[in-house]
């Protein structure tokens, strides 16, 4: 074999890896990109089915005689969530809103438990099993969705897969997060400590 033969066969297996190498990222990242998709419509059907159940929840609590603070602040809450997935403002703005709903029926349910209201009141305990349900239903949602923007992001971010990302125009997903803005007083007051 020759010198300017084996230059060749060394180019053409150099060029086989590259090609290689690139089919199975463009693979990689479509992949990972379809289960982000798919995970974060599992999210939104998971949280379009606890506003459906919220309408027979309220209903629910209503006629049960709990005091009206904790349920208008789930009505409001609610409000709050459509209105931000209405608008399109963002996951991180969603997640704000998603959580204040999820905390808002948590609370309806501690003061129902605590007033004794609706003990033995199958009306108001079947919505509020539901929605429990649903609830951890949603975490896992959020869970799953998370865990797979996270890997397109790493692969969207790191180098050499970066590069194919890029020729494919795939961004780094953004997580289903809720952001905190923290004022710099209290930011130095939480390190001071």
């Amino acid at each position: 074999m020759t010198v300017s033969t084996a230059v060749v066969v060394a180019v053409l297996v150099l060029v086989v890896v590259v090609v290689g190498y690139v089919a199975s990222t463009v693979r990689r990242l479509g992949r990972y990109h379809e289960q982000t998709q798919q995970s974060l419509r599992l999210v939104e059907i998971e949280l379009d089915r606890r506003h459906e159940q919220l309408a027979p929840f309220l209903d629910a609590a209503e006629a049960s005689g709990l005091s009206g603070d904790p349920l208008r602040q789930l009505g409001g809450a609610r409000s709050w969530s459509k209105a931000v997935r209405d608008r399109g403002l963002g996951l991180q703005a969603q997640a704000a809103a998603e959580n204040a709903l999820s905390a808002a029926f948590h609370s309806v349910v501690a003061e129902a438990e605590a007033s004794r209201n609706t003990l033995g009141n199958w009306a108001f305990h079947g919505p509020a099993g539901d929605l429990a349900v649903t609830e951890r239903r949603i975490a896992g949602a959020v869970r799953v969705y998370n865990d797979t923007a996270y890997r397109l992001s790493q692969a969207v971010d790191t180098f050499p897969s970066s590069i194919v990302a890029k020729s494919r125009s795939l961004t780094a997903a953004e997580p289903f997060v809720e952001k905190r803005e923290v004022p710099d007083e209290e930011l130095s007051d939480h390190i001071a400590a």
